[in-house]
């Protein structure tokens, strides 16, 4: 019985957190939104290189040690430019992460622009959602892998 039991509970936390991930890919199925996947080979020849990791002229993984890069196992970024595409992937982005087990850690908007930082955390696996929208924009960027956003955080303080 109690073999069962946590044989069924295994199979549903895989089943949630390959949810997570086939909620986001289809963003790319919206008109007009670009995606690009970084898997983990990728990102382990960055971390030996020792170079920065720039995703835009606004969000780069400055000066990250190649330790923390190590932590991450993907990194998507879906972007879109076109007015209804980017109210699509909005209304759709908002929906997942006001999902049961997302924590928002950011939230904030200035002159039209909006931006929401969430967190969806199982054991020692996290995913962060780093989401910005503005007028006829929106950006979408999935960080995952055994990531602490603190040390996050202050790898880009420093």
């Amino acid at each position: 019985m109690k073999r069962t039991i946590l044989s069924i509970a295994l199979a549903l936390c895989v089943g949630c957190a390959f949810a997570q991930s086939n909620a986001f890919a289809k963003l790319a199925d919206i008109k007009g939104v670009e995606h690009v996947n970084i898997n983990k080979t990728m990102l382990n020849l960055a971390a030996k290189s020792g170079g920065d990791f720039e995703f835009s002229d606004d969000l780069s993984l400055e000066g990250m040690s190649g330790d923390m890069l190590k932590k991450l196992e993907n990194i998507s970024i879906y972007n879109c430019e076109e007015k209804e595409g980017a109210e699509a992937m909005g209304i759709q982005v908002s929906g997942i992460v006001s999902g049961r087990g997302w924590e928002p850690l950011v939230v904030g908007s200035e002159d039209g622009e909006k931006m929401k930082i969430c967190q969806f955390k199982k054991g020692k696996k996290s995913t962060i959602a780093i989401f910005h929208e503005e007028e006829g924009e929106s950006s979408l960027i999935i960080l995952e892998g055994k990531l602490d956003f603190k040390k996050l955080i202050e790898a880009q303080m420093k």
